[in-house]
């Protein structure tokens, strides 16, 4: 059984093991006339954004009490600032929640970015609805359908990312030192939404993103082309795996990709008591598993094939992204891709 498959299996074990902890006996009067603010660390009309809406639409349901959801956006450097607001401004009461993201919030934690102040560990994480599939996209335009064809390509390709640590941004730059693929990378754009603007635009050639979090026209009308995807969901398409040829350089993508197993991670700030952290993440659990919730979500382009519950997703972070965890020397060259950008 392959590394990823181990990991598939134990989330969804561990998964469906967290949605049977009962919550507490008082939790049926806890929520009952409050309202409970939900963020997304990114701007509007991004992945995030519409994940952490679908969240609040749906999540109040299942609280006892059926508290109000109002979403709200505190977008800034790929979740980062969402992330110091939970964790050393909003009150641990249970009324304050967010979506920071995946891999920008987590990767700047892991390699040091100085704008971190939070310790991923400590948060309080709620669950998670699943991941999408991560693919390399270029414009039609490029009239490139292949990775060999990119291979042969005597341009450079203009690939449009999000903050530095984020994958949008490392796994090309990856795939450009260690595969020679003719990848330039312009970071900073603060959300895919933005992303898929430049797209249309002509601004970018292409991005390193889940197709649920572009415009969904972009895929549907065939204007960007899937050149490389992380999991062997689409037929036909090469993954990361079978082209990598060092040992270090799959080293490397394994460390940008962990907190792709994450999913979108909805969270809580520290200090959050057992008793309502355990209430949130049974609602969570049973919110995720209903019809009305996945329907609402396939309309979206949301993939909910793979949820993840609170509990696993604490034990994944303290386990798997934290420095103890990751040889030096792949941190190292890591930090020093990220310097070159």
């Amino acid at each position: 059984m392959n590394g990823r498959i181990s990991r598939l299996v134990w989330f969804v074990a561990a998964f469906v093991s967290g949605l049977h902890d009962p919550p507490p006996a008082f939790s049926q009067d806890f929520y009952k006339g409050k309202t409970i603010t939900m963020y997304a660390g990114y701007p509007p009309g991004g992945g995030v954004d519409i994940e952490m809406r679908l969240a609040a639409q749906f999540l109040g349901k299942h609280l006892p009490g059926s508290p109000d959801i109002a979403p709200m956006d505190m977008p800034g450097a790929s979740g980062i600032i969402l992330a110091n607001y939970l964790y050393n401004i909003s009150k641990a009461d249970g009324l304050t929640i967010g979506m920071p993201g995946r891999s920008g919030f987590v990767l700047a934690a892991v390699t040091g970015n100085k704008s971190v102040a939070y310790n991923l560990s400590n948060f309080n994480y709620i669950g998670s609805s699943g991941t999408d599939n991560n693919t390399l996209w270029l414009r039609k335009g490029m009239n490139i359908r292949s990775l060999g064809e990119l291979r042969k390509v005597n341009q450079s390709i203009v690939i449009g990312g999000l903050i530095s640590t984020s994958t949008t941004v490392v796994i090309p730059m990856i795939l450009a030192k260690y595969e020679g693929l003719p990848l330039r990378i312009v970071s900073g754009y603060p959300g895919t939404n933005e992303l898929s603007l430049a797209l249309e635009r002509g601004e970018i050639d292409g991005v390193f993103a889940e197709a649920s979090t572009l415009h969904s026209d972009l895929i549907s009308s065939g204007a960007i082309i899937p050149i490389l995807q992380v999991s062997p969901i689409q037929p036909d398409l090469p993954t990361i795996d079978s082209v990598i040829k060092s040992g270090q350089e799959r080293a490397l993508l394994h460390l940008a990709l962990a907190s792709n197993n994450l999913g979108q991670p909805l969270l809580g700030p520290p200090g959050l008591p057992k008793e309502v952290t355990s209430i949130l993440r049974s609602a969570y659990g049973e919110m995720v598993g209903t019809d009305e919730y996945r329907a609402a979500a396939a309309m979206r382009s949301i993939d909910v094939s793979m949820p993840n519950s609170g509990d696993t997703l604490q034990r994944y972070v303290t386990t798997n992204l934290n420095l103890a965890s990751i040889p030096s020397d792949t941190l190292t060259e890591y930090i020093s891709i990220l310097g070159t950008n």
